[in-house]
């Protein structure tokens, strides 16, 4: 039996009037329940909570729960029993940081900094446990610095929400100018660490879906303009794409050639997940994609050097050569 948040919140209030005298018989304690949730509660509901809390192995709760058959009411057996009292395993200790460990990853997006404090005090909890322990920090994961522009998530998610058009300036990398864009935001996406918004810019004679790095934005703003319900298919935009970047064409199959070190790890950790292992030898691991070629992935080969080399397409083959010869021109 999975354990929700409503169930949770009955256990809480169950388990704090068990142990206030005067000791509740069934009804007070569904009128208890029922005016403290601001609905009705079943009879049902609250027999079926005093059992689980009593022997649901998945809650562990093992409330010693007892009725007291000549006022017919319940209470706890050991008056200093409580379920917050419970104390917390090494398995749920660990699970607990490793959370702690993500949330802190990004505590710089505006929905995780709402419950700032709220984590810290969690986390101040787990630390005294494992010191409590003698445990000492297990995980560590790279902290990522601050991206500019996370700050406009939550004006981009409600203007996704309100279909309303944005407004903001922006500058491309490498370049001096900077253009005023009106957009129709459909989704948000984050990749290698960096945010971007895909929507559709209005303010130019060709209308097309484009994507903006939110480190490059400034001055945003939700304008009055609504626009329609987008046609976009959010789950499948990015299904053949490494990265952000769509690309003009379309997916097609790449074949590359991995010597066997390097295979293992993609093989591990596939590029995409269309990934397919064609062949695996001694000297060979070869895997093919569908995707769109862009950038990113171009990029992405590249960081493999002579681990890799692409069979398939021929175009993208020979673009790889001639960087590859570029970059050996910089050591010359």
């Amino acid at each position: 039996m999975s354990l929700n948040k409503d169930a949770y919140s009955r256990y809480r209030l169950i388990d704090a009037r068990l142990r206030k005298k005067p000791y509740p018989h069934l009804e007070e304690l569904i009128w208890y329940l029922s005016e403290k949730l601001d609905r009705q509660i079943s009879k049902r509901t609250v027999q079926l909570d005093l059992q689980e809390m009593r022997q649901n192995q998945q809650l562990n709760f093992n409330a010693p729960i007892v009725y007291n058959k000549s006022d017919k009411s319940y209470h706890y057996s050991d008056p200093d029993y409580s379920i917050s009292n419970l104390p917390v395993t090494a398995d749920e200790l660990h699970g607990l940081d490793f959370a702690i460990s993500i949330l802190d990853q990004f505590k710089h997006l505006p929905a995780i900094k709402e419950f700032e404090e709220a984590i810290k005090k969690i986390a101040s909890t787990v630390k005294l446990n494992k010191e409590a322990r003698g445990e000492s920090d297990y995980i560590q994961l790279d902290t990522p610095f601050i991206i500019k522009g996370i700050e406009f998530v939550e004006l981009i998610l409600k203007a996704i929400s309100d279909r309303r058009v944005l407004r903001f300036t922006y500058q491309k990398h490498g370049s001096e100018d900077v253009s005023e864009n009106f957009l129709e935001p459909y989704l948000i996406r984050e990749s290698k660490d960096y945010w971007y918004v895909i929507g559709k810019r209005i303010n130019k004679r060709e209308q097309k879906i484009l994507t903006f790095a939110l480190d490059r934005i400034q001055d945003m703003q939700i304008t009055n303009e609504v626009f329609d319900e987008t046609k976009l298919d959010k789950k499948n935009f990015f299904k053949n794409v490494v990265g952000v970047t769509l690309g003009e064409g379309k997916p097609e199959k790449v074949v590359l050639s991995f010597l066997p070190l390097q295979g293992k790890y993609i093989k591990t950790i596939p590029i995409h997940h269309s990934q397919l292992i064609l062949k695996e030898t001694k000297s060979e691991v070869r895997v093919s994609l569908y995707l769109v070629i862009n950038h990113e992935l171009k990029m992405q080969l590249l960081s493999y050097g002579e681990n890799v080399k692409v069979l398939k397409p021929d175009k993208l083959a020979e673009q790889m050569r001639k960087s590859a010869e570029q970059m050996l021109e910089q050591y010359r």
